[in-house]
């Protein structure tokens, strides 16, 4: 994936100017990779997937708030998988606290909370992305090894 680190800086730089066809690309070309990624951490898919959304919904956040976001020597797969790797982190450690919780009301306050915020980021992402949301999963020989970001 380094090989084409300058076309996705480029990515970068026109999200950061509200690029929605660039954003798909960007999307397209990671999303996979970082799903893989996140799945190595998070074994459920559902919540796997919520974090993507969350990430990419960042990536969108940051690049249209940093003018620098694609200028080198950035390297975006490298931050993107940063960002899926805090995100993650949360997404465990709320999961956690969640199953600690006791009387079982006070775990479905925050399990309803949580599921208002995966479902706020879904729409969110599917607006930024112009309802092109699907990511392609990656074909099986890949799936088995570690991401390459």
């Amino acid at each position: 994936m380094r090989a084409t680190s300058p076309p996705l800086q480029q990515l970068a730089a026109k999200i950061g100017t509200g690029d929605h066809a660039a954003f798909r690309r960007l999307y397209a070309t990671c999303a996979p990779q970082v799903l893989a990624h996140v799945r190595c951490t998070l074994a459920d898919p559902t919540h796997s997937m919520h974090v993507v959304r969350a990430t990419f919904c960042e990536v969108w956040w940051m690049c249209a708030f940093d003018s620098r976001c694609g200028t080198p020597p950035q390297d975006i797969p490298t931050w993107i998988a940063a960002i899926a790797n805090r995100r993650g982190g949360e997404r465990r450690c709320a999961l956690d606290l969640i199953h600690e919780l006791r009387p079982a009301g006070q775990a479905s306050f925050w399990i309803g909370l949580l599921a208002d915020y995966d479902q706020n980021m879904r729409f969110e992402l599917a607006t930024m992305l112009e309802g092109h949301d699907h990511i392609e999963p990656l074909p099986v020989s890949m799936r088995t090894r570690a991401p390459k970001f």
